[in-house]
């Protein structure tokens, strides 16, 4: 990105992306830096379930959808909006992708490689640091979610009422 660029998208970043908490101006601009601005029309996919990943993403306009195929079924997971990132996990832990995501309308993104991200060092390790806390948080609610399900008291992820005996069970997933 330019430097004209990564100024005025700085000041609106660092405010409405929790990824960049605690991270000092100099330190974001020098990420932003070193990242490239992709652009996804509505259906287009931005990478698949089991492709390797090397990259994650900073939604800065439209938005995306996090999903999985499950027994033949498209499951959606989450919607990422702007001020949202997706596809750190790979980076963190170096797996293949473990969902698959899409635009699902014109949409922007932020693209930051894993080589570009450790080439900052210091910027690297409040990141990182940052993106540990925001999976704790996400861990900490989907534990609670597991809770509510086992005792029955989140009814959106109990099976749709079907009482043949054939009948295979859908989950409804709710937007969070």
């Amino acid at each position: 990105m330019s430097i004209k660029e990564v100024d005025q998208l700085l000041l609106r970043l660092v405010s409405s992306v929790d990824l960049f908490r605690k991270i000092d101006l100099d330190d974001v601009a020098a990420l932003l830096r070193q990242s490239s601005r992709m652009d996804f029309e509505s259906g287009e996919t931005v990478f698949m379930e089991g492709d390797e990943g090397h990259s994650m993403y900073i939604v800065t306009q439209g938005a995306f959808e996090v999903y999985r195929n499950a027994a033949g079924k498209h499951v959606s997971i989450a919607s990422i909006e702007p001020g949202e990132h997706f596809g750190e996990i790979a980076l963190l832990v170096n797996r293949r992708r473990s969902a698959s995501v899409r635009a699902i309308q014109s949409s922007s993104v932020l693209r930051l490689t894993k080589q570009a991200i450790m080439s900052e060092h210091r910027a690297a390790a409040l990141l990182y640091r940052n993106m540990a806390q925001l999976m704790a948080e996400r861990l900490v609610s989907v534990d609670n979610e597991v809770i509510l399900h086992k005792t029955g008291k989140y009814p959106a992820f109990c099976p749709e009422p079907d009482t043949s005996p054939t009948a295979q069970h859908e989950y409804v997933v709710v937007k969070r």
